[in-house]
């Protein structure tokens, strides 16, 4: 079966005072319907960018696309035109943001925001139509006394509570794809495990896929089928869950997971981490852009690392086999 989504040899670059840098450079994936996507890596590596350029919403005129392709249901969407893309943003593809409170218009009631994401893609609804589905969603999402809070303003929610009108304004039209940019950074551990919850839940009944971005990998591995690893704007490797978090090839993702606090670790003992800096974009090392804090590189590391490919477990790496034996 075709996939639902196909980014290709993605690349975005942003121009600023220091000239043009590579932001994200030659990420390729594919998303099928249903499926559960973890896009996990340091801030700054290219995920949060990568998902603006599926949605069409780098800012412009600085960030650009230049090259690659994004297609949805093999129709490409960098062929476009604003028009286009906006029939699609929110009703096809819909996007959680990771701060509620810049996603919504702190000047506008609740009911007013839920109510212009379904309009805008069914403008012949009637307002009570608009409000009737506004409320189930509302219920939908577990907000108690969703009839009040429709007149209420951002402010007046809680942390937790405004995620939860995002989600909802996420799934007023019912996307196939939905994209969760760190949905749960900004929330206490409490709230996090309801609202990653009430996600699992929602792509179950409704069916759709989804990328979930992070830097957590214990919620990639509880709520992702497939988790894609990136570094300094590039695939560092791509697997299911089990086989990345049983036998990871790539020096960057086995030092990530090395430093994954464990139970039977010696109480008040320091954490392994990985040593040095992400290079800035301005800065990076020719060849593979995590060989400078890499314990396996040599003059091979000079040379971008091609995309190895084996029983779904793709890495970037000289030296994985080394890794891996």
């Amino acid at each position: 079966m075709a996939p639902l989504l196909e980014v290709d040899r993605l690349s975005v670059s942003f121009d600023t005072e220091a000239g043009l840098l590579n932001v994200v450079d030659d990420l390729s994936f594919e998303l099928s319907a249903g499926e559960s996507l973890g896009l996990v890596g340091e801030s700054g590596c290219g995920k949060s960018v990568s998902a603006l350029a599926i949605m069409g919403l780098l800012a412009k005129p600085s960030g650009r696309v230049d090259g690659g392709d994004i297609r949805l249901a093999g129709e490409s969407l960098l062929g476009l035109d604003e028009i286009g893309r906006a029939s699609i943003r929110g009703r096809r593809i819909a996007m959680i943001y990771q701060e509620p409170m810049t996603a919504l218009n702190p000047v506008q009631r609740i009911g007013q925001q839920l109510a212009e994401a379904r309009q805008l893609h069914e403008p012949d609804l009637s307002s009570d139509a608009v409000r009737r589905a506004s409320l189930e969603l509302l219920d939908r999402v577990g907000i108690p006394a969703p009839e009040s809070r429709l007149d209420e303003y951002p402010h007046e929610l809680s942390g937790g509570m405004r995620q939860r009108v995002v989600i909802a304004m996420a799934l007023a039209c019912k996307p196939e794809i939905l994209i969760a940019d760190e949905p749960t950074t900004a929330l206490d551990v409490t709230i996090q495990a309801q609202i990653l919850q009430l996600l699992r839940d929602l792509q179950s009944e409704y069916g759709m896929a989804m990328i979930f971005i992070t830097h957590d990998l214990g919620v990639i591995a509880e709520l992702t089928n497939r988790v894609i690893v990136m570094y300094a704007g590039r695939l560092a490797e791509s697997a299911d869950v089990v086989p990345l978090f049983g036998e990871p090839r790539h020096p960057y993702t086995r030092g990530l997971l090395t430093a994954i606090p464990r139970l039977e670790d010696e109480p008040k003992t320091l954490l392994p981490t990985i040593q040095g800096m992400v290079p800035t974009l301005a800065d990076m090392p020719p060849g593979c852009r995590f060989s400078n804090r890499c314990e396996y590189a040599n003059d091979a590391c000079t040379v971008v690392p091609p995309l190895e490919v084996s029983e779904r477990h793709a890495v970037a790496c000289h030296h994985w086999r080394e890794i891996g034996a």
